[in-house]
């Protein structure tokens, strides 16, 4: 029986990990980014409705696996050179933003249960969630208007974001909401480290001239120009009227919203207020490091990222006990030649966390054949 994991919040209430700030290692969908030319405070509007009808929308049943980030490891393997760990204490995470963001929430979060899939391959450990029951019913059971709400999003970003940092943004187009541009970052919370995937809004050109970057240099030129620019997150947000709608968006909104800014070190968010009708009257910007203070009687940070912390613990300790229970102790040193090692791990509000001990990759495979087969051959072993 593996062991739970308490999410109670007293448990985390302890000085900040060590968190250094995450540095870009990639990008992905380069021709999807984006620039922000006008960012300030201000009265607009903007019809968020604007060509739904034409939009192409994402599908209701896409199933977001981390496809995308296994594309980008096989591609830049060279040139990343990571080595391939034979310790579960050297092994390092790979994952989404998403998901980061999803732990680090856990601990306040009292509605939305979720499911996390968990397999070791090579010394590297992967993290991808999994839709529950009740979000795949929700989501084949949306509503127009719920399907509208969800497009507003994209059609803001619309109205802010261009192509290139010289042009006018074009809102008179219909969104394609397929189109992602993402970073890889790499990063360490204590002894754990991370490379995730985050998609990004687009690049503040509004403070000084940006050019487009330059793609002649390739990747590592590439990764050098987008590490120097400072990205702009957007949001929208049903108008703040009462002290009651006040006390949800800082216990729910604002927690996440900090989570995934400061996980990829954005310091400002654009928010676009809008009326029951997705016309945004106006715009806020709102400081990244201001967000817990003004939020601290609902969540406190230091919960958020040493509850990440310990899952991350949790996480290796569970294939620890796997890995000697089905292959011997000896195996912990020399995790190369083990097959792939998976557990699910599942979490409800009011419950602890815990391992899901009949999960089969077989039946839902994360790690893709091509990736199996093609992964892990191009550099050396760690000392």
């Amino acid at each position: 029986m593996q062991p739970e994991l308490h999410v109670d919040p007293s448990i985390y209430m302890r000085k900040f990990p060590r968190f250094d700030r995450p540095t870009i290692i990639g990008y992905i969908g380069l021709e999807n980014l984006k620039f922000a030319r006008y960012v300030s405070n201000g009265r607009v509007n903007y019809d968020l409705n604007l060509h739904y009808d034409k939009a192409i929308h994402r599908p209701e049943d896409l199933d977001v696996k981390i496809t995308e980030l296994l594309k980008f490891l096989v591609e830049h393997e060279t040139r990343l050179n990571f080595p391939l760990e034979s310790s579960l204490n050297s092994a390092k995470f790979f994952c989404y933003r998403g998901l980061l963001t999803c732990i680090a929430c856990t601990p306040y979060e009292n509605r939305e249960p979720w499911k996390i899939v968990v397999i070791l391959h090579k010394g590297n450990i992967y993290l991808c969630a999994r839709d529950t029951e009740e979000k795949i019913h929700r989501k084949m059971n949306m509503t127009e208007r719920e399907k509208l709400f969800t497009s507003w999003g994209y059609k803001f970003e619309q109205y802010l974001l261009s192509d290139e940092p010289d042009i006018e943004p074009n809102p008179n187009v219909p969104v394609d909401e397929n189109e992602e541009f993402s970073l890889v970052f790499k990063t360490q919370l204590n002894k754990h480290t991370i490379v995730f995937g985050a998609e990004m809004d687009g690049i503040r050109c509004d403070k000084t001239r940006v050019t487009k970057p330059p793609v002649e240099l390739g990747p590592e030129g590439i990764i050098q120009y987008l590490s120097n620019k400072e990205f702009i997150e957007l949001k929208t947000n049903r108008h703040i009227e009462n002290g009651k709608q006040e006390n949800s968006f800082r216990r729910f909104k604002a927690k996440k919203w900090w989570c995934q800014s400061f996980l990829v070190g954005i310091d400002k968010i654009l928010c676009g207020y809008r009326d029951d009708n997705g016309i945004v009257e106006e715009l806020r910007l709102c400081n990244v490091r201001d967000l817990p203070r003004k939020s601290q009687r609902f969540w406190n940070p230091d919960v958020c990222f040493n509850f990440i912390d310990d899952f991350l613990v949790y996480v290796k300790r569970c294939l620890s006990r796997k890995i000697k229970h089905k292959y011997g102790e000896k195996a912990l040193d020399d995790l190369q030649t083990l097959p792939l090692i998976t557990l699910m791990l599942e979490w409800s509000p009011g419950m602890p966390v815990h391992v899901t001990e009949n999960y089969s990759h077989d039946d839902d495979p994360i790690l893709l054949p091509w990736f199996l087969s093609n992964y892990g051959k191009v550099v050396q072993k760690s000392m």
